[in-house]
């Protein structure tokens, strides 16, 4: 039988993506590698398009759950 850890609290969740997300940021910055597959992108148009797409996934995503899965629900009801 497995032990029931406890949740992490708050504190630890904001080290680990601290650990997870930043360090690595900082290292890279730090190192400043020359990368030659995005020397002709812009990188703020990359973001704004990964945003876009997110957000966009997102709206689709909300509209599946809120709006067309009870809609398919309430019919599969009526039909039994």
């Amino acid at each position: 039988m497995q032990k029931k850890t406890p949740p992490p609290c708050a504190v630890c969740k904001l080290i680990r993506i601290y650990m997870l997300v930043a360090v690595p940021m900082i290292f890279i910055m730090w190192t400043k590698p020359e990368i030659a597959r995005l020397q002709g992108i812009s990188l703020t148009n990359a973001f704004a398009t990964l945003v876009t797409c997110a957000f966009i996934g997102m709206v689709l995503w909300k509209y599946y759950y809120e709006i067309w899965k009870p809609r398919r629900e309430a019919a599969d009801k009526e039909r039994t």
